[in-house]
């Protein structure tokens, strides 16, 4: 991109709403490929060259309360009509059965963190929680019971019958999707959720010596910096040490990007709301993990247990590569609905970095599973650069580039490459530079998600070219 055209983008997108790249990073899924070769992304997802593998495990519940609007008003993820127990456990079989085609893949493997998403995990009954650790320790029988085992859910949902089962069964930590404390505020999202459901299953998680992460989003409609701040003020007191507090994400045909956009916040109130946020999690004692999670690691009277608030499953995702001689990676297993597989392989490995989705229609899925087939909807063959890529959008995350590990795993110059974005940034006050790394600044933390798309556009654009000629020439 020449400096002019790197110039249009962020005027063009400064008041954008973006959503963020936490997980899927580059390029988008959209961009994955359903028209893709099943065998040779099988022997990418099933090969392994002897290389120590560290496995961060994701098995998504495909299954949601219905809600008016629909998907809460914001969701973008898939999801399908909830109808009873019996599906819960009917579909705990398939994912049982998805994990036998995993096996000798992961044999040599160890578990590093485990997260199961969805969806709605804490729609399942208690049994099966056990259900669920089950699939885990035929996969991994080694597994050490004090790595980080997330569940997360909403808070209606969250008894003291659930959360027991859910602390018996083996998960130390759950992550619930609060968004607002607020009463009022949360009817937007069509949850028949209650402030007192909030803090009566706070407290039960205490209770149960679990590790919780609370979600919270500013910017949602009619939600004032007043507002904001009481929610942040309620759920400090209540001795949570993680919070992920992240803007709306106003995308796709969401019912707030559709219905209810003006009624949200525009992106200068969101940079205030942020700021705002930011001052008063610091001032409480809160460490900036990255642009949108918020840790306290020591010891509190309603956890005992130390460095326990890192979201481990997110951290270990960003840091896939080592830079040191040990002959280690990191990868995202996936298993279930619409579950992610990727595989990022060291530059010179004999095999391909590949990403893959599972199928986001439950009886193709099912299907697929019955025919000991991996259940995948599209794929995606990384070349170097886009693991590059990958690897840069994580460590914005964090809001930093180290300039020597990327020297050491890339052997390229970070402040050579993309050396016209970085001045453009650096004129806009959003980044600074020198020896050591490259750092977010001022409102360039609250851009990243634009940062993150300004730095693959050239890229991204190559493959869209790829796929229009493919697509024409079939």
């Amino acid at each position: 991109m020449t400096s002019q055209d790197i110039q249009k983008f962020i005027q063009k997108n400064k008041l954008r709403h973006l959503s963020n790249k936490v997980l899927h990073t580059h390029p988008s899924p959209a961009h994955w490929l359903k028209n893709f070769s099943y065998n040779d992304i099988k022997e990418n997802l099933l090969t392994s060259e002897g290389e120590k593998t560290i496995v961060n495990m994701y098995v998504g519940i495909p299954y949601c309360l219905p809600t008016d609007p629909p998907h809460c008003g914001f969701c973008l993820f898939p999801t399908e009509k909830y109808n009873g127990k019996k599906d819960t456990s009917n579909y705990l079989d398939y994912v049982s059965k998805e994990a036998k085609l995993y096996k000798d893949f992961y044999k040599n493997s160890t578990i590093e963190t485990l997260y199961i998403g969805g969806g709605t995990p804490n729609l399942l009954a208690p049994p099966d929680y056990y259900k669920l650790m089950e699939i885990i320790e035929y996969l991994f029988p080694k597994i050490d019971n004090s790595i980080e085992k997330t569940l997360e859910g909403i808070p209606q949902l969250f008894n003291e019958e659930k959360i027991k089962a859910i602390s018996n069964s083996g998960f130390n930590r759950v992550s619930m999707g609060v968004q607002q404390v607020s009463d009022k505020l949360i009817k937007a999202s069509g949850r028949k959720q209650t402030r007192k459901q909030v803090f009566d299953a706070i407290n039960n998680f205490h209770k149960y010596d679990l590790s919780c992460n609370i979600d919270l989003i500013y910017g949602w409609p009619e939600q004032s910096i007043d507002d904001m701040l009481n929610d942040l003020r309620e759920i400090t007191e209540s001795g949570i040490r993680h919070i992920t507090h992240y803007e709306l994400n106003i995308a796709g045909r969401s019912d707030f990007a559709t219905k209810q956009k003006e009624l949200v916040a525009s992106i200068p109130e969101k940079i205030i709301m942020y700021q705002v946020a930011k001052e008063y999690l610091l001032d409480q004692g809160y460490k900036q993990r990255t642009v949108y999670d918020w840790e306290k690691c020591d010891i509190t009277k309603e956890s005992r247990k130390s460095d326990a608030e890192k979201y481990l499953y997110e951290n270990n995702l960003r840091d896939f590569l080592r830079d040191d001689e040990v002959a280690q990676t990191s990868c995202m297993g996936g298993l279930g609905f619409a579950a992610i597989n990727m595989r990022m392989k060291p530059l010179n490995s004999t095999t391909s970095s590949v990403s893959s989705m599972n199928h986001k229609t439950l009886h193709k899925y099912y299907d697929d599973v019955l025919m000991k087939k991996l259940p995948i909807e599209r794929a995606f063959a990384h070349t170097n650069e886009d693991v590059r890529l990958i690897w840069v959008f994580q460590s914005l995350q964090e809001m930093k580039i180290d300039v020597a590990k990327y020297k050491n795993i890339f052997k390229r110059s970070l402040k050579e490459d993309f050396s016209n974005i970085w001045q453009a940034l650096e004129r806009e006050q959003w980044i600074e530079f020198n020896d050591e790394e490259l750092r977010l600044t001022g409102v360039g933390e609250f851009y990243v998600p634009l940062i993150q798309s300004l730095i693959s556009k050239s890229r991204v654009d190559e493959i869209a070219s790829e796929q229009s000629i493919l697509t024409n020439v079939k």
